[in-house]
């Protein structure tokens, strides 16, 4: 039940942000938008930097899917933003919401996880629902 209710609290402040960035970015445009958010962010970043710093910097294969991860995720991020400039915040959100679908479909081919059958149903179903979304 402890896991159902993070996650629950992570899909309220993951709406909440899409939600809020889309008004406010409306409010003062996209460029603006960013300005701040990245900003901002980058003395979050700071406080999370100095509370985590290892011992010793390494470079090793971890390190280095960290980095490209980092990476991939940055491009869809930013992708996102100008995404729900353009169009609406109840459509986007819900779409790009299923992102998830690719990490399983990774994790079954490339790790050899395997997925129950409703799981297996659940994921068919969120498929589904990105194709109505989009209609």
């Amino acid at each position: 039940m402890k896991l159902v209710a993070l996650c629950i609290a992570v899909i309220i402040f993951w709406g909440l942000w899409a939600f809020l960035f889309k008004i406010g970015a409306d409010e003062v445009g996209i460029k603006r938008a960013l300005f701040y958010t990245y900003l901002f962010g980058m003395f979050i970043s700071l406080a999370i930097v100095a509370y985590s710093l290892p011992d010793k910097l390494e470079i090793n294969k971890g390190v280095f899917f960290v980095l490209l991860a980092t990476i991939v995720g940055f491009a869809g991020t930013l992708l996102w933003y100008f995404i729900l400039q353009k169009y609406k915040a109840s459509i986007v959100t819900s779409f790009t919401a299923l992102y998830p679908i690719v990490t399983v479909l990774l994790s079954i081919l490339i790790l050899k996880e395997k997925i129950s059958l409703p799981n297996a149903i659940g994921i068919l179903l969120a498929i589904a629902s990105g194709i109505l979304l989009s209609i």
